[in-house]
């Protein structure tokens, strides 16, 4: 079951990392995307831009850091849990706005970010209930296995920060 864990922790570091990495290359950007979605109101945007990049930087160190994971798959799970709420709201309503979550070109929320924010927090939930011990001890203990873990956990996150380019290419 750790290994398990290893390959979903490996995916939501890849996941929140990127995301994180896209904000900061153009966070006015993406907090008038928020604005644009009706969640947040003008003179709160930018606060809550910072806070989105700090709670997925959390994510991302509770994730990597020597304590347990859960810790970092719990916040995971309640981010996940609020985006995919947020998104259905934006798109449930029909507001044309931008999907700025991993920066790059803006693209409009559609059903397929809900679905990916659903994989996103059972991803983290699966993360939770599988592994208690921090990723150092179990990579010291099964390097082999655990790299393919990894692997996979890796491959599994550029799949799901790439749905939008595979949903267009298998329409």
């Amino acid at each position: 079951m750790d290994l398990l864990a290893v390959g979903c922790g490996v995916a939501l570091v890849v996941v929140f990392g990127a995301a994180v990495a896209g904000k900061a290359r153009d966070l006015p950007a993406f907090a008038r995307s928020l604005e644009e979605s009706g969640i947040v109101r003008r003179r709160w945007r930018g606060w809550a831009a910072g806070a989105v990049t700090t709670t997925e930087s959390a994510v991302v160190v509770l994730l990597v850091a020597p304590v347990p994971p859960r810790y970092g798959f719990a916040l995971a799970a309640a981010v996940c849990t609020v985006f995919t709420a947020a998104v259905a709201f934006t798109v449930a309503r029909r507001t044309p706005t931008s999907c700025l979550c991993f920066g790059g070109p803006p693209r409009t929320l559609r059903p397929v970010h809900v679905v990916r924010n659903v994989l996103l927090t059972g991803v983290s939930v699966l993360g939770y209930v599988a592994g208690a011990a921090p990723a150092a001890t179990v990579l010291a203990g099964a390097l082999a296995q655990s790299a393919v873990a990894g692997l996979a956990g890796a491959v599994a996150a550029l799949l799901l920060i790439k749905i939008d380019d595979l949903r267009s290419v298998f329409r």
